[in-house]
């Protein structure tokens, strides 16, 4: 029996190969027509979303490969009786159309070859007579130059000019030498070189070499008459010296000069000032001391300068700033310093109000501190840490010490041992695997497939909109699940399986695999207490972790110190990454190109610039997670060309990109400007060469210096996630550390906590800087302290004076206890205008996603939550026909000026300027003020002593 199965098996597969032109089935389906796809998938009765090639294809794998011998006889038959045959793409076809559009212009075999070469890689559809004949004029005019070049002993540069060296003679007063220098002419007209007869194309050059040469001549005359008499700086000699060993290709006042001589003309200014050069800036360091409560504390005051700038003041005998510039950074940096401990002074006074402390007391508290840093780092700035601390000890010098062991020992008898918060994760013998790999190795997909097997389960999500797609996912092969996120939920009361952000964990109900993505995050500084959350507290018996392997070491000790199994699994990425030998100008870019960017800014700049010849999709955090979504799905479904991106698309978005560029080598990162990590490096560049739709993605940057430093980091072994990892302060927390401080106060609790809170286990105190913001807004008001934690853990983004305003008016009528209406947007145009309404737009939509989040924490408060959903549906819609126009424009926010997008302010300098004249002290800032930050107008001010 098992030998006719096994027959009747080969006798089919030898069947489809007839039909399939030698292809097995999953590989000859894809040259089928639509039409007889269509007529298959419902003749086996496949259930499929869309009837599309995409949609139909895996499943009629799918089925193939799980059928029987019954249903494999079934659709060879049909096959067979329809008389189907596979047509599969010529590539003589293609040969043959690119020959017929060359027919209608005159060439040579040569010249076919070369096209050919050129165009059989291209898609057919794009393939046109203009681009033909474009590429054939190209050819030969590069042919022409190479030529030329030859024949006039030049090089032509990208702009079409002549590069050439000639000797040129400098006369001094005694000397007279000769020297080679590069000289440049002016661009040749266009089509010169394939237009013109060859002595008419000679003399046109040479005449050019020689207007150069002439231009250059006379270049070096001026030069000379400047330096060889008397100069300011140099001597004769030196001149000379300098001259004949400057590079052919440098400018004259550029020429380098050796630091020695640098150092004795800096020196001529001042004996004290100490010179070094480092990379290509000149450093100028003079030694200052400061009195501080009668100790003098030494500090150096440092000028930067580039080397060139230097040099060419040097040579064009300019007065030198550098006394002036060094007086000022010393002024700027005495004022800084005083301010900074005045502020000190008030806040300790303040805190040490009613204890009738002497000044002496707070002077040696703040000295013992300042002195060792200042003597150390030679400046005088105060780090926030040493202030922190400053704080903290006065605190615990000024505390009573039967108070102070009071409360540790509350604290300790508590919740420092933070695994057992969550209890049924403890009683449950979970298993853990650690699926670890690159981007595109497979890794999550397998297991997510595990997820969609299981009886039960739960998906954490690292993004609302990864959430959202793994629940469609889910609901799509059939099994009931449940989407919560912070400003949503889709409850299926007969859901098996819940789709959710990580913060959005429920440890209350078991399930039977869970899958945690991204887990390499637990060493975020922001969110990382969420991974944190999860990976202990997630209650399932099988939990799966996916994530890079720099979190391998972290993952297993977390593993360990929770005494629970750990599985690793390996993934290798599935196609290769390739970095480009040379940086790619804006000019040159291709489509199927992803350019990422670190800023709003530079990312609507990049579009303004590449939306002259290509539709571009955007994609930038401001943006909700529905716009980035269909931006995404415009790039990747072909009506965008390009996309343009910061890091967000590193995360979540599998897109059809060929080459991933980067368009910096550095970003802001909250706290300050730094060049890429080597995670981030990999994380984004990971992005590149899909697989399944490209079989290599190529990795480069748009300058030479960002490849450069991509280039290194892309090759750099990924750095280990070091513990402790973070942990953020729960309602429990707040609430036991406000009992013990006998305070309701949540920015103290909160700064209690951040400050001295300890752990059992491998834990430190998450940060909570954003926090700590928001709860200097909510202890403004008269509620609860479980409401007011409630509201600090709130979406509100205070960086934006529109949100910040909105979340008053919120608080304000909780704090009343009245529902709270939304209130939507007027009409709006089609597309946004200005750079303001876009912004405007944006700051609406994290207006709804904080008004949904606040419905679900005060439901009968916020009841309007249909209104709110509706009209994000049409500001989303807004700022997606806003984002496929290129004229919407950055404005003056004071006179309405146009302003580039790369520009950094939001007022322009005239305005600015303007300002500082009428009012310095109201203008202070003012480019600061520009850029949508709040003012402090709402603290109360110190005491002044």
């Amino acid at each position: 029996m098992a030998k006719k199965k096994k027959k009747q098996t080969i006798k089919i597969n030898n069947k489809v190969k007839e039909l399939m032109d030698g292809e097995p089935f999953d590989e000859g389906i894809k040259y089928l027509s639509e039409d007889v796809l269509v007529e298959l998938t419902m003749l086996l009765d496949l259930k499929v979303a869309m009837l599309t090639k995409k949609e139909m294809l895996p499943a009629l794998r799918q089925a193939w490969s799980e059928g029987n011998t019954n249903f494999r006889l079934t659709v060879v038959n049909y096959l067979d009786q329809m008389n189907v045959k596979v047509a599969k793409s010529d590539e003589h076809d293609k040969v043959t159309h690119i020959v017929s559009l060359l027919a209608d212009h005159k060439h040579s075999k040569e010249e076919e070859q070369l096209i050919l070469s050129a165009f059989i890689d291209t898609k057919f559809n794009k393939i046109s007579e203009d681009k033909i004949a474009n590429k054939l004029n190209y050819l030969r005019q590069q042919k022409r130059m190479d030529l030329w070049e030859k024949k006039v002993d030049v090089e032509f540069n990208t702009l079409s000019e002549m590069e050439f060296y000639h000797s040129y003679e400098f006369v001094m007063n005694e000397e007279t030498f000769y020297k080679s220098l590069l000289t440049t002419t002016k661009s040749i007209e266009k089509n010169l070189l394939l237009n013109e007869d060859d002595s008419f194309i000679g003399k046109n050059l040479e005449d050019l070499k020689s207007s150069a040469i002439v231009k250059k001549e006379e270049n070096i005359k001026i030069f000379l008459e400047k330096v060889k008499n008397n100069h300011k700086y140099l001597s004769e000699n030196e001149v000379i010296k300098l001259i004949r060993s400057m590079p052919p290709e440098d400018c004259f006042y550029e020429i380098d000069i050796p630091l020695n001589i640098v150092k004795e003309i800096i020196l001529l200014i001042n004996p004290d000032y100490r010179v070094t050069m480092q990379a290509n800036n000149i450093v100028v360091a003079k030694d200052k001391t400061y009195n501080l409560y009668g100790k003098e504390l030494p500090y150096t005051a440092v000028a930067s300068y580039g080397r060139l700038l230097v040099y060419h003041d040097i040579w064009k005998e300019a007065t030198l700033p550098i006394e002036k510039d060094i007086l000022r950074i010393k002024d700027e940096m005495k004022l800084h310093f005083h301010q900074t401990i005045q502020d000190l002074e008030d806040e300790l006074f303040e805190l040490a109000e009613g204890l009738e402390l002497e000044d002496a007391v707070v002077h040696k508290h703040i000295l013992q501190f300042i002195e060792p840093q200042v003597s150390s780092s030679f400046t005088l700035k105060i780090k926030e840490k040493i202030k922190r601390r400053i704080v903290y000890h006065f605190i615990e010098h000024i505390r009573p010490l039967k108070e102070k062991r009071r409360k540790e020992e509350l604290l300790a008898k508590t919740i420092r041992d933070f695994k057992n918060l969550f209890p049924l994760a403890r009683l449950l013998k979970r298993e853990i695997f650690f699926h670890v790999g690159p981007t595109n190795s497979g890794k999550t997909y397998e297991a997510l497939k595990a997820l969609e097997e299981a009886d039960t389960g739960y998906y954490l999500a690292p993004l609302r909109l990864l959430a959202l797609e793994g629940y469609e996912n889910l609901k799509e092969k059939g099994v009931g699940v449940s989407l919560i996120t912070g400003e949503e939920e889709i409850i299926d009361e007969e859901s098996t399986h819940i789709s959710s952000t990580i913060e959005m964990m429920n440890a209350s109900i078991d399930v039977d695999v869970c899958v945690i993505d991204e887990i390499q995050m637990i060493g975020d500084r922001d969110r990382g207490w969420a991974w944190a959350n999860a990976l202990i507290g997630a209650p399932a018996k099988k939990v799966i972790l996916t994530g890079s392997p720099d979190a391998l070491d972290a993952v297993t000790k977390l593993c360990a110190y929770l005494e629970e199994p750990l599985t690793v699994l390996h993934f290798e990425r599935k196609n290769e990454l390739k970095l480009l030998s040379y940086p790619t100008p804006v000019k040159e870019i291709e489509e199927g190109t992803a350019v990422v960017a670190f800023s709003r800014r530079d990312v609507l700049g990049l579009r303004q610039q590449l939306s002259q010849r290509y539709e571009v999709s955007v994609v930038y955090g401001n943006l909700s997670p529905e716009v980035r979504r269909e931006e995404a799905k415009r790039f990747r479904e072909g009506k965008s060309q390009i996309l343009v991106a910061t890091d967000a698309i590193a995360m979540g978005l599998n897109l059809p990109i060929k080459t991933l560029l980067f368009s910096k080598d550095n970003k802001f990162d909250g706290l300050r400007r730094r060049e890429l990590l080597p995670t981030e490096v990999a994380q984004i560049s990971g992005r590149a060469g899909r697989y399944g739709l490209e079989e290599v993605g190529y990795i480069g940057a748009l300058d030479e210096k960002a490849l450069d430093t991509i280039s290194s980091k892309f090759y750099q072994p990924l750095p280990k996630l070091e513990l402790p990892v973070s942990v953020m302060a729960s309602l429990e927390h707040v609430m036991l550390i406000g009992e013990i401080l006998e305070t309701e106060d949540l920015s103290t609790i909160l700064n209690f906590f951040a400050e001295n809170m300890e752990f059992e286990g491998p834990f430190v105190a998450a940060n909570i800087d954003s926090m700590l913001e928001i709860a200097s807004i909510v202890d403004e008001y008269h509620l609860e302290l479980k409401t007011r934690f409630h509201l600090a853990c709130a979406p509100a983004s205070i960086s934006s004076p529109y949100i910040e305003s909105v979340f008053h008016r919120y608080i304000k009528q909780i704090e009343a206890g009245s529902t709270v209406e939304y209130l939507p947007p007027r009409d709006l145009p089609r597309f946004a205008q200005t750079n303001e309404m876009m912004l405007n737009a944006e700051d609406r939509v994290r207006e709804i996603s904080l008004y949904l989040w606040l419905s679900f924490k005060f439901g009968e408060l916020f009841p309007q939550t249909e209104k709110a959903l509706q009209t994000r549906v049409r500001l989303n819609n807004f700022i997606e026909a806003s984002l496929k126009q290129a004229n919407f424009v950055k404005k003056c926010n004071r006179c309405g000026t146009s302003l580039d997008f790369t520009y950094r302010f939001s007022i322009c300098d005239a305005c600015f300027t303007k300002g500082r004249r009428g009012s310095r002290g109201n203008n202070r800032g003012a480019r600061n003020g520009g850029d949508r930050r709040t003012g402090n107008d709402r603290k109360p001010k110190r005491r002044s002593r």
